[in-house]
């Protein structure tokens, strides 16, 4: 449980939670991690805390190259609880800290914890605090993703302490960046954007546009993995600033769930006249595939089919879960077309276009057929996808 040194007399103090295969709802496959830092100054700072199960495993990481009752300032970046969750815990070891946040960051710990004789160094954007050789700076990122969010960057280090921004949920035997494959990193860096921060793209936008200033040779943040050197830098920030521009890279993505088979195969039908029109597609069955993996596929589509079969007359539940996951995240800017098998009673695929509408999407004229699809409907269907697209 030794702490990793990330810069000199700066260390990752954080754990590993091997166990998480779910988070807020979407799948962690690679699991995730609860970073916490310690910067050993004049005025020894822990910067964030950890989830609550996981807090003795953090202290005692902690102890390896301090003494909590040395220890001047824990900064808090965020309040949610899988950063937050022990800081009780470490202020009955060290009761003398005092608690660097932002005016939002301690009525939220007030809010969620008994914080009596707590004392606090309340920070706005652009202020300073020295802990001796260091100075940090704290730039605020409200709605990143909850109103208390912000970062801390240690100056002299070049080093920024980015909480949930530019992180992942990935457990690895490494903390950096350059020791995991790129490829798995960001990856699950935009499954952590599409299900977490969609919903805040103006706000990661300002986020980006407020660190422009700033020269950063580290960005260690509290989920996953560091990230070191410029070039390493410079592809996360230029890839979010991507994502939060909402740009979409203009091609399909047909989701559906089937009973019979003859949602499956309307499903198959609308894939084909995309490809017939040379429009990059992307199938997804949510009986083989969670809802929040196709999130992330959604995120840069331009076009998005959605496909239901009727059970009493409603959506099918997963569709029906789907698309109230989808409508929570705000994606913006795409176009909805609707397909629906139905038995005995049809409009179903009305209740998709309810969502897109919701959802301030363009929309198509949908497409539904009864019972089970022959050739002819399928080629109706194409036919009917290729005209309301091209």
């Amino acid at each position: 449980m030794k702490a990793i040194e990330i810069k000199k007399d700066i260390y990752w103090t954080g754990v590993k939670d091997w166990t998480l295969t779910n988070f807020h709802g979407h799948l962690t496959p690679m699991h995730s991690t609860y970073n916490s830092y310690v910067i050993l100054d004049e005025k020894i700072t822990i910067v964030d805390g950890a989830k609550i199960t996981l807090s003795d495993e953090m202290v005692e990481r902690v102890k390896t190259v301090a003494d909590f009752s040395k220890v001047s300032y824990l900064v808090v970046n965020h309040v949610e609880m899988d950063h937050s969750g022990n800081i009780p815990i470490l202020m009955k070891l060290a009761p003398q800290i005092k608690i660097i946040t932002d005016s939002a960051g301690k009525m939220a710990l007030e809010e969620h914890y008994d914080t009596t004789g707590w004392e606090y160094v309340i920070v706005k954007a652009g202020d300073e605090v020295s802990i001796g050789k260091r100075t940090l700076v704290f730039v605020p990122t409200p709605m990143l993703h909850w109103p208390d969010s912000m970062v801390t960057y240690v100056k002299e280090d070049r080093l920024l302490l980015s909480n949930d921004a530019f992180g992942q949920h990935v457990c690895a035997s490494s903390i950096f960046v350059k020791d995991v494959p790129i490829g798995v990193v960001l990856k699950e860096a935009k499954n952590y954007y599409a299900n977490i921060l969609t919903p805040f793209g103006m706000q990661a936008v300002k986020a980006v546009e407020s660190l422009k200033d700033l020269e950063i040779d580290m960005i260690a943040p509290g989920h996953g993995c560091i990230w070191s050197g410029g070039e390493e830098v410079s592809l996360i920030i230029d890839t979010y600033r991507k994502w939060s521009s909402g740009e979409d890279k203009g091609y399909a993505v047909v989701v559906y769930d089937t009973m019979w088979g003859s949602t499956a195969k309307l499903a198959d039908a609308v894939k084909s006249a995309f490809d017939d029109m040379g429009i990059p597609v992307v199938k997804c069955s949510l009986k083989d595939m969670h809802y929040s993996v196709v999130v992330t596929e959604l995120m840069e589509a331009k076009y998005v089919a959605v496909g239901t079969p009727t059970l009493n007359n409603q959506l099918y539940p997963s569709i029906a879960q789907f698309l109230t996951y989808i409508k929570g995240l705000g994606f913006k800017n795409k176009v909805g077309f609707a397909f629906n098998s139905y038995g005995w009673k049809p409009g179903v695929a009305n209740y998709i276009q309810e969502y897109f509408t919701q959802m301030g999407w363009q929309t198509k004229e949908p497409f539904a057929e009864r019972f089970v699809p022959n050739s002819d409907i399928l080629e109706q269907i194409k036919e009917h996808v290729k005209k309301q697209f091209s």
